[in-house]
């Protein structure tokens, strides 16, 4: 009985040794991923956009930039908010209500701005993706346009924001 069972599991071992040898030769002989052929090509393609990528991180960085300096404006807000209503000067708090309403359709404009951002983004990635070069570059193009826009409207925003500084600061 021992033998038997000895030799079964034996029988067993080497079924399962030549399983796996022939698994692992057929995991070699499997054909190359399409989508890491692709990555190739595709990063080629994204090399003839270089300065384009480049001007669109400068932009990044300037719009980084401003949003520290609106960061800052709100900070120094708060503290002459603080101050005003400390004081009981309700005649300021009113007078920054009209700017603070600016302020925010300012928000809701770079809001539409930055959602247009995302969807001309991912349009560029879909044609890279198609190899349409010229269709991405009007995406990089419209990107470039956009978020030079958006830095627009965030130095309107940081003008009103000094006049919430100044209203108050009296």
């Amino acid at each position: 009985m021992k033998k038997i069972l000895s030799m079964i599991l034996v029988g067993l071992m080497v079924f399962g040794i030549i399983g796996s040898v022939l698994a692992e030769e057929l995991e070699n002989d499997l054909p190359v991923n399409s989508e890491e052929a692709n990555n190739g090509k595709r990063f080629q393609l994204l090399k003839e956009f270089r300065d384009e990528i480049h001007q669109i991180n400068a932009l990044r960085i300037e719009i980084l930039h401003l949003r520290s300096q609106v960061v800052e404006k709100h900070d120094a807000i708060l503290d002459l908010y603080i101050e005003a209503r400390e004081n009981g000067d309700i005649e300021a708090i009113k007078a920054t209500r009209e700017v603070k309403q600016k302020i925010n359709g300012i928000n809701g404009e770079i809001k539409v701005i930055v959602e247009q951002i995302a969807a001309e983004k991912e349009a560029f990635r879909e044609e890279v993706k198609n190899r349409n070069i010229e269709a991405a570059r009007e995406h990089v193009n419209n990107i470039i346009s956009l978020k030079t826009t958006a830095i627009t409207k965030m130095e309107d925003k940081i003008e009103l924001l000094d006049k919430i500084i100044d209203i108050l600061s009296e």
